[in-house]
């Protein structure tokens, strides 16, 4: 359901564990009188507000509302921003995509977190001619759904060839598992990995792939063990490491492990620091500029961030770079459209000359703690 907040998304600021509750009103920054027209802007944000990843939902919104206080701070810009359930269920993402185009007539939407949700309500606003913008979800060629279809691109194909290199280069590993979560993006990474791996010399002895919402995985590490693999490359979302991790400490599965920029997340550190022991994996990518503005912004509204994670990053840079095409075209339609084409180009030749320029860093877990490894040359797809 369509949730319009009230004041800023407060409640996201509690440091409960459990989800802070979403007060009913919309949630308006008011335009500074020198700013003219009067417009407001309708920004419309899918995310996951119940549902067992409700906490990556709440990381998210307050992204927004950071972005959403920066806002009415220092731009000369009305912005409403309207936030709909997805509770992660690809349907119900549709539906909520379809709601807030509809009834809330929203000019652009910021989500929708992951990618079987993304591309379900991106296919909404496609149709619909509604630019749609996707931060967080890493399945690739999002914005291969239609030219009103937007994605920030952290390069999750590039650091699974980094990650081929470090295991077989790096580490000299020659035997190598792969475990992910049974969907196509998935699919995807594992011939990728397959391939990298084998053009330098190693073997790919075992791909395992598992339902979405598994929380036993002793069948596929048993798998994965009877392969007699050296190192374990797991391409899983945070949530799902929480889970894995610690079981493979229980089955005594000791293996080289490798994963990607998730395994930075604090809230992995927190709960299972002793399981990630030795693992490798590439930094997130995000340049300390994106970071940087982001502290910055938490600083000048007084709400500290305690963790800069992609989740939050994704909210607030969405409302960010939507508001930054919204000030330099008309709400709405082809001209904002264009507008958001030119930031995301921009972005991603910026990107691109970040990584080639510095290469991408990996890390290593000791002692329950994040140290730098190594930093190899940006790898071509």
């Amino acid at each position: 359901s369509v949730r319009k907040l009230s004041s800023l998304l407060r409640g996201i600021k509690s440091e409960k564990s459990s989800p802070a509750p979403f007060p009913t009103g919309k949630v308006v920054i008011e335009k500074k009188k020198e700013s003219g027209s009067g417009t407001i802007h309708r920004i419309g944000l899918l995310c996951p507000i119940t549902g067992r990843l409700s906490a990556i939902g709440k990381a998210f919104l307050h992204g927004v509302s950071i972005a959403a206080e920066e806002l009415k701070a220092t731009r000369h810009i009305s912005v409403e921003i309207i936030a709909a359930d997805t509770n992660g269920d690809p349907l119900i993402a549709r539906n909520s995509a379809e709601e807030l185009i509809a009834r809330e007539k929203v000019d652009a939407i910021v989500g929708a977190v992951l990618s079987s949700t993304t591309i379900s309500a991106a296919e909404v606003a496609q149709l619909n001619g509604v630019a749609f913008l996707s931060t967080v979800a890493t399945e690739e060629g999002i914005s291969n759904i239609g030219d009103w279809i937007f994605q920030m691109n952290r390069g999750t194909e590039t650091e699974t060839i980094a990650c081929a290199e470090v295991a077989c280069r790096v580490l000299h590993l020659k035997r190598i598992a792969f475990l992910a979560v049974a969907d196509p993006h998935s699919y995807r990474l594992e011939r990728l990995f397959k391939s990298e791996v084998e053009r330098r010399g190693g073997v790919l002895c075992s791909a395992e792939f598992y339902e979405e919402g598994t929380t036993d995985f002793k069948e596929s590490i048993e798998k994965i063990r009877s392969a007699a693999p050296e190192g374990l490359f797991i391409a899983s979302d945070t949530e799902d490491l929480i889970l894995i991790l610690p079981q493979l400490s229980f089955y005594e599965f000791g293996v080289q492990l490798i994963g990607l920029s998730n395994w930075n997340a604090p809230r992995l550190f927190k709960m299972v620091a002793r399981d990630m022991e030795g693992a490798v994996f590439p930094d997130d990518f995000f340049s300390q500029d994106e970071k940087q503005a982001l502290i910055n912004a938490s600083a000048l509204i007084s709400e500290p961030v305690k963790e800069v994670n992609p989740f939050v990053l994704g909210g607030y840079e969405g409302v960010i770079t939507i508001a930054d095409a919204m000030e330099k075209s008309s709400s709405s339609g082809h001209e904002l459209r264009e507008e958001l084409e030119k930031i995301m180009n921009n972005r991603r030749h910026s990107y691109l000359k970040l990584i080639n320029s510095e290469g991408i860093p990996f890390f290593i877990v000791l002692d329950g703690e994040k140290r730098p490894f190594v930093t190899i040359k940006a790898p071509h797809q």
